[in-house]
């Protein structure tokens, strides 16, 4: 659902051919560049996709109401991010989550 479906986790294809993965490695190859994340392109990409589909999957499932998915979706992604970023990054993010 969230890349269109269930979908191979395959990394090959150009950006638009259908590869869902591409676009979100060529986002995470620039916030490696920055540096705001650290890791390998792949293992980063690979755990936002399982995290994030695993999520989205939950709603249709009927394992989540809606108001419930929508709350679990930011957290879960600032969780995941957080993870893989640069340690000023990750103080910066934790700091704006805290932050009133």
């Amino acid at each position: 659902m969230l890349f269109g479906g269930v979908q191979s986790f395959d990394p090959s294809g150009e950006v638009g051919t259908g590869d869902p993965i591409r676009p979100l490695l060529t986002t995470i190859d620039r916030a490696l560049a920055a540096p705001v994340l650290v890791g390998e392109a792949t293992s980063i990409a690979l755990s936002i996709w399982a995290a994030l589909h695993g999520l989205v999957t939950l709603e249709p499932a009927g394992a989540l109401d809606a108001a419930t998915a929508e709350a679990a979706f930011r957290p879960a992604m600032h969780a995941t991010l957080r993870g893989w970023a640069t340690p000023a990054v990750f103080r910066s993010l934790r700091q704006a989550e805290l932050a009133p």
